[in-house]
Order: structure tokens, then sequence, then C-alpha cells
């Protein structure tokens, strides 16, 4: 998530038992109070086909906007993990959670995926309490790995080659306006691979537009609970 925080996030859970953090300073969640796993699992891995991905055995590379509380990355992870299929997960992130607060969600129970979980805040523990604007390298096999690009997503230098998928999760267009521009949507049509997707939990006109503009072709789909739709962006 880019916006900077200044009053504590407190944890909130949501309707499907998967825990999120509320944001007062901002009056939003990392995820959807209607379910939280379920939002990460309906729109960004089975969205993207990232989940079809793991099933048939491909390597995978995704890219994601908004770490935050680590949900997507753990859920992706994990599946990797089962799959036994190679994955490189990179997350672009201003504001890193600290380690206290990663550690006090539920993620690793729901998930199945405790010593995942244990091995992320562990991690988390050996960073500065702020990170400064750099690379940051977990691994928690030799096959799964996470860069975590702390900095303004709208600079940052991505890697390559291209990217399978992009998990676009920032906060809302209202709230982080710079992350649903045309600008910086092009960044990310450019850090995909071909027929590469990048979903959204958005369905808002401005930013099916700036996806369009930026050359995806687009579509709605039906949005996980509470949301009617969401917008999937293909790289021809």
């Amino acid at each position: 998530m880019q916006e900077e925080y200044h009053t504590s996030p407190t944890k909130q859970a949501t309707a499907d038992g998967c825990d999120t953090l509320y944001n007062p300073t901002y009056d939003q969640t990392y995820h959807s109070t209607l379910g939280a796993l379920t939002e990460a699992r309906h729109v960004f891995l089975e969205a993207t086909g990232v989940t079809e991905r793991l099933q048939q055995s491909q390597p995978t590379r995704v890219l994601e906007v908004g770490f935050g509380t680590g949900l997507n990355f753990l859920l992706t992870a994990h599946h990797a993990e089962q799959a036994h299929v190679p994955l490189h997960f990179v997350s672009l992130e201003k504001n890193v959670l600290p380690a206290i607060l990663l550690a006090r969600l539920n993620h690793g129970e729901i998930l199945g995926a405790m010593a995942l979980q244990s091995a992320l805040v562990a991690w988390r523990k050996t960073l500065p309490e702020t990170p400064l604007p750099s690379v940051y390298h977990f691994a928690s096999s030799d096959t799964i790995t996470l860069d975590l690009l702390v900095g303004d997503a709208t600079t940052t230098v991505l890697p390559v080659p291209p990217f399978d998928a992009v998990y676009l999760d920032a906060f809302s267009p209202d709230t982080n306006p710079e992350l649903w521009t045309k600008p910086f949507l092009a960044r990310l049509y450019d850090a995909l691979k071909s027929g590469g997707r990048l979903t959204t939990y958005s369905a808002k006109g401005s930013v099916r537009r700036a996806m369009t503009a930026a050359g995806f072709a687009v579509e709605k789909r039906p949005g996980p609970p509470g949301k009617r739709e969401m917008l999937v962006g293909v790289k021809p």
C-alpha cells in the first residue's frame, strides 16, 4: 500500500474468518471485510490464471502492487509449495508493516501455512523498523522467493524478465490515485509478458479507461462477495 499512516492499524476479522487490518488514518481495510481470503483467491490468484499455472506445474512470476499484510504472497506461495512449483514474487510497498502486526494475523492458521507465515514474520524482524528504499529478499525455499521493493511504486525500477501476472492491490483510486493512472498502468503493462494478466478489485470507470489507454484488453468479471464487478486486463 502506498499511503503514509500515522495511527497504528488495528486487527479486524472478516466474513470468511481471515483477519485483515483497518487503517484509521485512511478509513480503509487492507482487504474486503466480506472475506479477505475469498477476495485474494478470487481477484488475484484465479482471475490472473496463477492458480491454473501452478496446478499445471508452470514456474510463475508475479508482480504485486501493495504488499500490505502479505496475504496475497502467503496464499500464492502456499499454493506453489503444495504444487512443488517455482515461484518468484515481487511486491511494491512504500510503508512496510511491522513484524508485530504481521504476527497477530491468522493468515498462516487459515491457510494451513503456519511455518510459512512464521518464516515471513521472522524475516521481517531482521529488517529495519522503517526500511529504506531498497530491495529486500526473502526465500522460504530454494524455489519460492520474494523480492520486496520498498519505495515509491511510480519510480521504482521493475525487474526483468517479464511477469506472468500482476496483482494491482493498492488502496483505492481515491486514496492512491497515482497508482491508477495511465502512466503507471503502462509501466505494469510493459512488465507483463504477452498474454499475461493484470487483475484488480476495482471496477471504477476511470480505472478501466486508464487500463485501456495503457494498452490492456480490458474486461469486467464478477467480483468477490460484496462487489458486482472487477477488472481484468490482458496484454495481447
